[in-house]
């Protein structure tokens, strides 16, 4: 449990120091767990409705072409905004293809990358994530200007999935599209209803994307200060154990001087 031995006092020091620790752990896990609710249905929120602008956009525009080569692709990763969230943002940083560039949005995202040359060298541009669903639209809009400013023929924003951190791809803007087969009949003029369908898919998604990655973010401190809030109390429970024991010596050797004493006063 520790190096050398310890006296009373450095065993209390001790205590009091991890249970400062737990105390913060705690709270980091009561905030996270009252966050949660907000996140999950921040997330789930108008999905369908992006579906659906997505859909209208392929029948106007037709699908997005598959991918030939990731060499002018720029991959826009979403991960964790603050820190404490445990290996998050490594495990979805070491998911990027290998080429093309890359946009980072999350500050813990970025502060990772930093650490991983391979990826860093390719970084085209760094913005916040989203710290609450409150964040997630003015967030959308930075993200969107990044992007703008950082043009590419394909962007392909990658986000952590509902469940796990696995990352899903979605084309946010393409290159080329696959011919339509059965063009669309529109009251108003085809470019201005593609126009409004994609400004609504692209800024919808990146709403979304942000969002998942909050909550992947929130899932995953809620795992990490769990685990550190019971790595704190085992080890408190361990040093009180110790503490007990170390009291138990003191005393026997008090008694011990007590009774040397007396006996020595016994033979004078």
């Amino acid at each position: 449990m520790h190096d050398g031995p310890r006296d009373l006092a450095g065993v209390e020091h001790r205590i009091q120091s991890i249970e400062s620790v737990e105390k913060v752990m705690r709270a980091v896990w009561a905030l996270a767990r009252a966050q949660q609710p907000q996140v999950e249905a921040a997330a789930a929120h108008s999905t369908a409705y992006l579906d659906a602008a997505e859909a209208m956009v392929a029948q106007l525009a037709g699908a997005p072409a598959p991918l030939e080569s990731h060499e002018d692709v720029l991959w826009v990763l979403v991960g964790p905004e603050r820190a404490f969230c445990g290996p998050l943002a490594r495990v979805l940083l070491e998911q990027l293809p290998a080429a093309g560039s890359v946009g980072l949005v999350g500050q813990r995202l970025a502060a990772m990358a930093e650490q991983l040359p391979s990826v860093d060298a390719r970084v085209v541009f760094r913005v916040h994530g989203a710290a609450t669903p409150e964040d997630l639209g003015p967030r959308a809009d930075a993200v969107a200007a990044a992007v703008l400013e950082a043009p590419h023929r394909t962007v392909v924003v990658l986000a952590p999935e509902p469940e796990g951190t696995q990352l899903h791809h979605t084309t946010l803007l393409a290159g080329s599209r696959q011919p339509v087969a059965e063009p669309v009949e529109t009251l108003l003029p085809v470019a201005e209803v593609l126009e409004a369908a994609m400004l609504e898919a692209v800024a919808g998604r990146l709403a979304v994307a942000l969002a998942e990655a909050l909550r992947a973010e929130v899932r995953a401190r809620l795992i990490a200060s769990e685990a550190a809030r019971k790595s704190c109390e085992t080890q408190i429970g361990e040093l009180r154990h110790e503490w007990r024991m170390l009291r138990q010596g003191a005393i026997t050797q008090e008694l011990v001087a007590l009774t040397s004493g007396r006996k020595r006063g016994w033979h004078s």
